[in-house]
């Protein structure tokens, strides 16, 4: 551990303070601070020549803490680095993979090249699309660390009924088998949805794929957003029968009024990671249960295996 030094930026320091304590080292000293124009100044206070370098740091809000994370990164390789680990612990543009229309830009593509310039690697949490490693320039070591293992201990102290594994759609139905197979569970449920636009469902587009009824439901996707999707699944599933209905996601957004949504909906408790900070009274709710796990020992072991 005597080589390594990590550092976070603006939004990822409870977690990295956390990492650090789980590999008995300190947090890196960097200051970040903020100019009367709005650009960001970034200076590393400490001697890093021919250290392992690893930057912590959620992109969420995206753009403030993209540039952050890249300004950091280049100011590692000036200070004499010896490798460039950045971990984005929610990769924001992650969604906007593919050029979907006329005169739109291959958004995640931008994002991947500006954080390739001084990286030698690239450690990515439960990523949105499992091809996103390779827009990453050829030269970056990339790896995608999956999250679903620390769920399951809580899952299995938590809830004492017999339940299901679902996704709240077709393009998670691979996390889904490999989630109840985590839990050494044979029950998966599919809940196919129609999306006509981003943030769009149409209330009586999802069908179910398998059986809930007189059973627990487990919904686990990658991350929540605004929870349309989700919260329209869990709707049709009481009304097939389903007992309690729980949420599992990696990355907890909670965009807009997503909790007053959630606090509305037929779900009993939404459970997420650390990957993204919200301060306590951020998650404050009337009735539904919000629970956040640490990825940080996961984060800590996977940095020991380096």
């Amino acid at each position: 551990m005597n080589n390594i030094k990590i550092f976070s930026g603006s939004s990822g320091t409870t977690l990295a303070e956390n990492v650090c304590k789980e590999l008995g080292i300190k947090l890196g000293k960097a200051q970040i601070e903020t100019f009367n124009d709005g650009e960001i100044n970034i200076q590393i206070l400490e001697d890093i020549k021919d250290k392992d370098i690893y930057i912590i740091n959620p992109t969420n809000p995206p753009t403030e803490n993209l540039f952050e994370m890249a300004l950091m990164s280049d100011a590692a390789k000036r200070a004499g680095a010896k490798s460039i680990t950045l971990i984005p612990t929610y990769l924001g543009y992650s969604r906007q993979d593919r050029k979907d229309k006329p005169g739109k830009p291959l958004s995640l593509k931008v994002i991947t090249d500006i954080l390739s310039l001084n990286a030698t690697s690239i450690l990515l949490v439960d990523i949105h699309a499992e091809q996103t490693t390779g827009f990453f320039a050829n030269n970056i070591v990339t790896d995608n660390i999956a999250a679903l293992t620390i769920f399951a201990p809580y899952i299995k102290e938590n809830i004492k009924n017999h339940f299901v594994v679902a996704t709240p759609d077709a393009g998670g139905v691979k996390r889904a088998k490999q989630f109840a197979k985590v839990l050494e569970i044979d029950d998966y449920v599919i809940f196919t949805k129609y999306r006509p636009e981003a943030g769009i469902i149409e209330k009586e587009s999802t069908k179910i794929i398998g059986d809930v009824e007189g059973k627990d439901v487990i919904f686990i996707d990658d991350m929540i957003d605004t929870g349309g999707t989700i919260i329209n699944a869990a709707k049709h599933a009481k009304k097939s029968g389903a007992g309690d209905i729980y949420v599992l996601a990696t990355h907890g957004l909670f965009s807009k009024n997503a909790l007053e949504k959630f606090d509305k909906s037929a779900i009993k408790e939404v459970i997420v990671t650390d990957s993204i900070y919200h301060a306590p009274e951020e998650l404050k709710t009337k009735r539904v249960k919000i629970t956040t796990i640490s990825i940080a020992k996961l984060l800590a072991e996977t940095l020991n295996k380096n």
